[in-house]
């Protein structure tokens, strides 16, 4: 992940939280979209291209959202993003909507497969081959725990019984020394409170290897909601990092080497919900949050 971190200076996208980040391997540059500040959904593309921020004027381009999950795919070479909660008149509706990033504008890609169906805050990664997506839930009535993959038109599931619990807002990183998908935390259901409740935070740990799931031991992280995982490929760890504690956000690093937890903080102020991505080579660009404390 790099040994120091570095505040970008000039223009760039309007404070906001849940955006969607990821890095556009084949256009070398990081791509933002939508997140929320207030009672404001944003509809913006952004670009970033390792020194500036540049706001895009995509031709097309999805509905306002927060929450949805966005990953590079390097055998299409696109940025594919699903889901997220659409604003409406009253709190928001949960999207099944997949769309491509091509660098230019933005295609609806959604097709006659209901896919995973409608979900917000789900997770997504690159992956050896596509991408990845896992979790997510509609308000406090249904947690996921499955994991899909996407072949351009379609998704099908990519794994099997057990699982992990629902959860949405998870930490996903992929793990590219064993080719897994990494599983940290996120939101469980909140059992006997309302559909619009919190849900509750988790400390789980879960590792999927070729469709099987095994979940990992040992003493890491408390339970965290809105964290964020990235693979730093200098130590060969997963690395789970912000996100809050109850009721505190925090601005810890666990990182998980396979075998053992190994806690350190993060030079940049603590958050939660923030839009977190890195780059082939061992950078990551962290966007936004919120540092507000709740749970």
């Amino acid at each position: 992940m790099g040994v120091s971190w570095r505040q970008v200076n000039g223009p760039h996208p309007a404070p906001r939280y849940a955006a969607s980040l990821a890095y556009d391997a084949a256009r070398r540059a990081y791509v933002l979209f939508g997140g929320q500040n207030g009672s404001v959904s944003y509809d913006e593309t952004w670009i970033f291209d390792g020194a500036s921020w540049k706001k895009m004027s995509p031709a097309h381009r999805p509905p306002p959202r927060r929450g949805a999950a966005m990953a590079y795919d390097p055998h299409l070479k696109v940025v594919v993003l699903y889901g997220g909660l659409v604003p409406d008149r009253a709190e928001g509706s949960e999207s099944s909507d997949t769309w491509t990033w091509d660098g230019v504008d933005w295609t609806d890609a959604s097709g006659e497969n209901p896919g995973p169906g409608n979900r917000n805050d789900p997770g997504m990664v690159t992956a050896s081959d596509g991408v990845i997506l896992f979790g997510g839930h509609l308000g406090n009535v249904a947690y996921f725990g499955d994991a899909w993959t996407w072949d351009g038109k379609d998704w099908s599931r990519a794994d099997r019984a057990p699982r992990p619990s629902g959860r949405g807002e998870p930490a996903l990183a992929w793990n590219p020394s064993d080719s897994s998908l990494f599983v940290y935390g996120g939101l469980g259901i909140r059992s006997g409170a309302g559909p619009g409740n919190r849900g509750v935070p988790l400390g789980d740990a879960w590792s999927m290897k070729d469709g099987t799931w095994t979940q990992l031991q040992g003493a890491g992280p408390p339970p965290t909601a809105d964290a964020n995982a990235v693979w730093d490929a200098s130590a060969r760890s997963v690395v789970v990092m912000f996100g809050i504690v109850c009721p505190n956000p925090v601005a810890d690093a666990w990182a998980w080497d396979g075998a053992v937890w190994k806690h350190s903080t993060v030079p940049v102020p603590a958050r939660w919900r923030a839009a977190v991505a890195e780059d082939p080579v061992g950078g990551a660009l962290v966007f936004g949050g919120n540092d507000e404390v709740g749970c």
